[in-house]
């Protein structure tokens, strides 16, 4: 009987293993199509506008003032795909494996005492400056992938492998959402509500016979195929700013309070347990909104602006490991 549970465990261990990968797979795939699929969006929009509403719209100057107008949209569309693109490709943070770490530890201590000792007698001058083996911090090992496992790390089963203050595994960008590139992920979404915002307005204000269906008796501008795809373009904006409002609204606050998708649940968690224990629980990397913001968006000024461009701004601090917490400070 013995032997048929461990046959039956063994069996529901690589079923499961088996099944693991093979949504893994799916999930990857499918994290493809919806990256094509996002692309495919913005580039119909971004058509629709240039070629079928841009020649259509009446503005002072004709073609110096429908550029002047269309300025601000190419400015927004751009900043939003080369986030969207650093958050596709940027690495979200990704821990060394438990046994390079070590390797590499013992190797730096070595090298390190073998350049502080005395030529004559072999004798050490001085400690090494660095940490040893011993004092450096222990991170868990992830029983998964092998990897160290720092403070606010988690394995993706979807990358099959842990990341640095992991968030979530996001199919339209068909990569995690981590320590590496979630200031790019913020961005863009701030970036495209900006662009879906500039389409709704500039349609409203050219074209509201298009779009409300009114005056009918006088003839309306364009092709029939071009009027389908200026109210089309203005549908799908008007859905993705509605989405937008709650998924933008929702990591707004995760970001002023310095926490992650998933450290809002187990937050959410502790804060009932600790009501029901009359205790009162408070996240412990929550530091105040400007460091909370900063910690994100690096040591740039909120009023400056320039947090708006990665290329011009401070990256943030730290290197994912470890955090600043209202633990850390207290006495």
């Amino acid at each position: 009987l013995l032997r048929a549970m461990r046959d039956f465990r063994r069996m529901a261990d690589l079923l499961f293993d088996h099944g693991s990968v093979a949504m893994s797979v799916f999930t990857k795939s499918l994290g493809i199509g919806m990256v094509a699929l996002a692309h495919g969006l913005i580039g119909f929009v971004t058509y629709t506008y240039l070629a079928l509403a841009w020649p259509l719209m009446q503005a002072p100057g004709d073609d110096l003032g429908r550029a002047a107008i269309a300025a601000p949209g190419i400015f927004f569309i751009t900043n939003a795909l080369y986030n969207y693109w650093k958050t596709i490709c940027s690495d979200p943070g990704t821990p060394p494996l438990c046994a390079d770490a070590e390797a590499d530890a013992a190797k730096q201590e070595e090298e390190a005492a073998e350049l502080l000792k005395d030529p004559q007698d072999g004798d050490v001058l001085k400690r090494p400056k660095h940490q040893t083996s011993a004092e450096q911090p222990k991170y868990k090992e992830c029983r998964k992938c092998g990897r160290q496992k720092p403070p606010r790390t988690h394995h993706c089963s979807i990358c099959r492998r842990c990341v640095l203050k992991m968030d979530h595994h996001c199919p339209w960008v068909c990569n995690c959402v981590g320590h590496g590139n979630y200031r790019h992920f913020c961005l863009f979404m701030l970036f495209l509500m900006l662009s879906c915002l500039f389409i709704i307005v500039v349609f409203f204000h050219n074209f509201p016979e298009l779009i409300f269906h009114v005056r009918r008796g006088r003839k309306l501008p364009g092709t029939r195929s071009a009027r389908s795809c200026i109210l089309m373009s203005f549908m799908i904006c008007v859905s993705i700013v509605i989405a937008l409002c709650i998924l933008g609204g929702f990591h707004t606050y995760l970001v002023l309070t310095n926490q992650t998708t998933i450290e809002f649940q187990s937050n959410m968690m502790k804060r009932r347990e600790a009501r029901r224990n009359a205790e009162f629980f408070r996240n412990p990397y929550d530091l105040g909104r400007t460091r909370n913001f900063h910690a994100v968006f690096g040591p740039n000024r909120f009023t400056r602006c320039r947090w708006l461009f990665p290329l011009l701004a401070l990256p943030p601090t730290g290197d994912g490991f470890d955090f600043p917490s209202l633990r850390a400070r207290a006495p």
